[in-house]
């Protein structure tokens, strides 16, 4: 009786993993691979910004954190660049988050990576956010951060999703603003 339940339960497991290997397969494309028509086929890494680019816009920064990994549907990295700890008497920091989003064709209506890099980019701005013009015509919205000097700036191109996120102790609004969008305006160029 024992053999029979053990080999009646291991059989049911095997019909089960195959079942969902099967329709896996059949379902196709992975959502989190990306797609031919996708035109970033991964996260851009933390030298997107050049050494020379980071020091024009934080003087003395050095990069404290660099991650990657992957998102669901896609891929994401995320840089920091910090000037605390050096001789300058108002710290800085930039981050910048690179969210590539792949094509999802495993459903029944397809979506397309810059459909869900728009769609990203939407769900991320915020009511007060202010459109802002870059290069290249590129949509782009900047809003104040949560503590002072801080502004944070979405934007997106093609099937990327990039986040701006600036701090500068002691600063208004307005200047952090303004460091935040010339870090876009380099990054839509170079994206």
């Amino acid at each position: 009786m024992l053999v029979r339940t053990a080999v009646a339960v291991g059989g049911a497991a095997v019909l089960a993993a195959a079942a969902i290997g099967g329709g896996l397969w059949l379902a196709g494309d992975d959502p989190d691979l990306p797609d031919s028509g996708d035109v970033h086929t991964a996260a851009p890494g933390c030298g997107v910004l050049s050494d020379e680019q980071v020091a024009e816009l934080l003087p003395d920064a050095v990069l404290e954190s660099a991650e990657s990994g992957p998102l669901s549907g896609g891929e994401n990295t995320a840089c920091t660049w910090t000037s605390a700890g050096s001789d300058g008497e108002r710290p800085e920091t930039l981050r910048v988050d690179l969210s590539a989003r792949f094509t999802d064709a495993s459903g029944e209506t397809p979506v397309a990576g810059d459909e869900a890099a728009r769609a990203g980019y939407e769900a991320m701005v915020p009511v007060r956010g202010e459109d802002v013009p870059l290069a290249d015509d590129l949509p782009a919205s900047v809003w104040r951060g949560q503590a002072p000097g801080t502004a944070e700036l979405a934007f997106y191109t093609d099937n990327l999703v990039v986040r701006v996120s600036y701090a500068g102790v002691g600063q208004e609004f307005e200047a952090a603003r303004d460091r935040a969008v010339d870090a876009a305006d380099r990054l839509g160029e170079v994206l």
